[in-house]
């Protein structure tokens, strides 16, 4: 009979969702030597195939996706488990774990989290910013319970919600010669006022950057967008920030805003689980909260 280690069906489950063993590495920190010995270890121990290796990628087999179904489900109960008894000794009831990206932590989560947090006092949050991609991984592999994904993302096999749009807009100092709308290839050819390198939004501009094989000037990283937009009006760089952010600052500081030409510049956000009727009843209360929230700030 085999014998199941929980790490290599967490891997043998990122290696599925993510069509190759890079993505199962990316997921789980690790380097794809170390997912190759797993999953190989992991066929050894069934006697079977779990997967087709083809020049794309990976994809299961009919025993690796009878596997998948079963592995879900034991990642969950572990999972589970590990929790209540963390709670348990804490002397809380639960803990929910929730991903965001850079705008929503900073714009609507103090609000929305903090009127949850008072009316809850048994129930404590764990807030993690992460870009849309990984928010996706991490709700598939069991690692969060609730995450706010971008329109952009492949939201493929959760259940979503729309949350709020999330316009992202250049800030320029009242005398930049760029007018709208910005290309982002024009925007890389200016210094800018970045945050933080970790954070969401930072992360996912850097992407876009490498698509066009640009590498952004950063000038300096700040720890807000209240930071950022101060140093843009000193003449100090260009910036990108949410829309919201940048009407507010905007309302006391002198710089102009301005709509950037690419499409991911527009886009909505979802609030995200794997399975509603899965989740535990703190997180499930969580999810309503967020969901009424949105009907509020409509």
């Amino acid at each position: 009979m085999p014998k199941f280690d929980l790490t290599d069906l967490r891997m043998f489950l990122s290696a599925i969702d993510g069509g190759s063993l890079t993505a199962a590495a990316a997921a789980n920190n690790v380097v794809v030597a170390a997912v190759s010995t797993r999953l190989r270890r992991l066929e050894t121990s069934v006697g079977l195939e779990l997967f087709e290796r083809t020049g794309r990628g990976i994809r299961p087999t009919l025993a690796g996706e009878m596997l998948a179904r079963r592995a879900r489900q034991l990642v969950d109960d572990a999972r589970n488990a590990e929790l209540e008894l963390q709670e348990f000794a804490a002397g809380s009831r639960g803990r929910v774990r929730l991903l965001s990206n850079t705008n929503m932590l900073s714009e609507h989560m103090p609000l929305a989290l903090g009127t949850f947090l008072a009316t809850n006092p048994q129930i404590n949050v764990t807030v993690q910013d992460k870009p849309s991609f990984e928010v996706v991984n991490m709700l598939k592999n069991g690692d969060a319970d609730i995450g706010i994904v971008a329109s952009s993302a492949d939201m493929t096999g959760l259940e979503r919600w729309r949350f709020m749009p999330d316009r992202l807009m250049l800030i320029v100092p009242p005398d930049s010669p760029l007018s709208a709308p910005v290309a982002f290839s024009e925007i890389l050819d200016f210094p800018m006022i970045a945050l933080r390198e970790k954070v969401a939004l930072s992360q996912f501009l850097r992407r876009s950057a490498n698509e066009l094989g640009r590498k952004p000037h950063i000038r300096i990283r700040t720890d807000s967008f209240e930071a950022l937009c101060k140093m843009v009006e000193c003449g100090a760089g260009i910036g990108i920030v949410p829309e919201i952010a940048a009407s507010r600052y905007a309302q006391h500081m002198q710089y102009r805003v301005l709509p950037i030409a690419e499409g991911w510049a527009e886009r909505d956000l979802y609030v995200c689980v794997r399975k509603e009727a899965q989740l535990p009843r703190y997180a499930a209360l969580l999810l309503a909260h967020l969901l009424a929230y949105v009907k509020i700030s409509a």
